[in-house]
């Protein structure tokens, strides 16, 4: 397991089940893509389930009703239709100002007063990234955002945070990540860095902390007690 010795000097931050509680938006992209390829709506609890690996994954969970496949068991010319419609009716009602956990402003507010640069790294596509944060006033405390579509890896491939860090001339070894999902976890396993487990996103019922995670934390009033505690 790996801890924080000192602050770190860039913290980076999944989005969905981080951030924000998205899921309702998301459920009502996903329906409008399973509308538009005849294929049965599903619960929020289904969506919930299905979070994690990035938009064209959560929609061939959806249309399959499976947790265990890939984007190539749907046939390409179903999914161009379920994405196109996905992609327009979470354009018309992503933003996530309703939806933001408690904390996470003061939190982020407090990091950047310690000099600590913030990043968004998200399998989230990256054209959505903005029209999510911007509104609710959040995207300003990022220094950068990253979603999928830019570079081929996806977290838990390390690839990302590294990225990330390079792009902001920070060694990886400085860094953290905060997230919800054996994704982010997983991640930052992989790239040698410490982590923070949130318990309000979208877990899957996994055990992040075995999982590798170094803090598993309830709210963001823990994650700035653990930056308190090194400064």
């Amino acid at each position: 397991m790996i801890y924080l010795t000192a602050v770190p000097k860039l913290m980076m931050f999944d989005l969905d089940g981080t951030l924000a509680d998205t899921v309702y938006q998301l459920h009502l992209a996903v329906n409008a893509a399973l509308v538009s390829v005849g294929v049965k709506e599903i619960s929020v609890t289904e969506t919930r389930s299905y979070i994690g690996n990035g938009a064209s994954v959560l929609l061939a969970r959806a249309i399959l009703s499976s947790h265990d496949v890939s984007v190539s068991d749907v046939s390409p010319d179903i999914m161009l239709t379920a994405r196109d419609a996905f992609n327009r009716k979470y354009l018309s009602c992503c933003d996530c100002s309703k939806s933001i956990y408690p904390g996470v402003r003061e939190t982020l507010a407090a990091l950047k007063s310690y000099g600590i640069r913030l990043a968004v790294v998200t399998n989230k596509p990256d054209g959505f990234i903005k029209p999510v944060l911007e509104p609710s006033g959040l995207l300003s405390y990022f220094d950068y955002c990253l979603g999928s579509e830019i570079i081929p890896q996806k977290k838990p491939d390390p690839a990302p945070l590294i990225y990330v860090s390079e792009k902001l001339g920070i060694k990886i070894e400085d860094s953290c990540m905060v997230g919800d999902s054996i994704n982010d976890i997983q991640a930052a396993v992989n790239a040698n860095i410490p982590s923070f487990a949130l318990t309000c996103g979208y877990n899957q019922g996994i055990d992040l902390l075995a999982a590798g995670g170094s803090y598993l934390v309830d709210n963001y009033k823990e994650i700035l007690q653990v930056i308190d505690s090194l400064r």
